[in-house]
């Protein structure tokens, strides 16, 4: 009976010890699973293994692109709204990656998937929003969850300041573009995504913002536009 005692008091010890320090293994375990797809994506290939433990840890799921069924609406509210894929095909947890977005001044360093914008993806990395998006855009629309208490996806967004600098890494090489702007919206005004023919590139960079716990919905968007150096 001592024996059973005390290995009920060493399980609760271990469970508050991991309920305490969760959002820090969740950060340890996305940055560790972030640095397998960015570097697959650099060497050409979108087959990573993640474990079950680093499945179950970060929520990160395969990517069936093309069945996706997520809508391709065009809605900053996408990012709270989107859905996920249909799981019939093979686990590839790094298809559609088309970049990795990095600010080093809100410690941002994320896989970037091509639209439309899906749980999944959002779960992932971040995504462009719409099916059409590309990145040659003059406005390339870019979404991702703010993860409240670990420091992964957009949630550290709100840490970027004007000036600060902002890379995109593809393929074809990688751009440098230079905070330009910070502002809220509301969920409703897509405007933000609006092409303007003519004006230099820009990245608008959208998270959700204001989380209010009585409605349980995040009322504000935060928007982060970078112009192209």
């Amino acid at each position: 009976m001592r024996m059973i005692l005390r290995a009920a008091g060493l399980l609760m010890i271990l469970s508050a010890a991991v309920l305490f320090f969760w959002q820090d293994i969740r950060e340890h375990f996305t940055d560790r699973v972030n640095t397998r797809l960015i570097e697959a994506y650099q060497d050409g290939d979108t087959s990573v293994d993640v474990n079950p433990v680093e499945t179950m840890i970060t929520g990160i799921e395969p990517m069936n692109i093309g069945t996706g069924t997520a809508s391709s609406e065009t809605s900053v509210e996408s990012t709270n709204n989107a859905s996920g894929s249909d799981k019939s095909s093979p686990p590839d947890f790094g298809g559609g990656m088309i970049g990795v977005l990095n600010i080093d001044a809100a410690n941002i360093n994320e896989p970037l998937f091509s639209g439309p914008v899906t749980e999944e993806k959002l779960k992932n990395g971040i995504s462009l929003v719409n099916d059409a998006d590309n990145l040659d855009m003059q406005n390339i629309p870019i979404a991702g969850h703010k993860v409240e208490g670990a420091g992964i996806r957009f949630n550290h967004l709100d840490q970027a300041e004007i000036g600060d600098r902002v890379e995109m890494q593809t393929n074809g090489g990688t751009k440098v573009y230079e905070i330009s702007d910070i502002f809220e919206v509301n969920p409703s005004q897509t405007e933000v995504m609006n092409q303007s023919e003519g004006d230099p590139q820009q990245l608008t960079l959208i998270t959700c913002e204001d989380y209010n716990p009585d409605t349980l919905l995040f009322e504000k968007r935060l928007i982060v536009q970078a112009t192209i150096v």
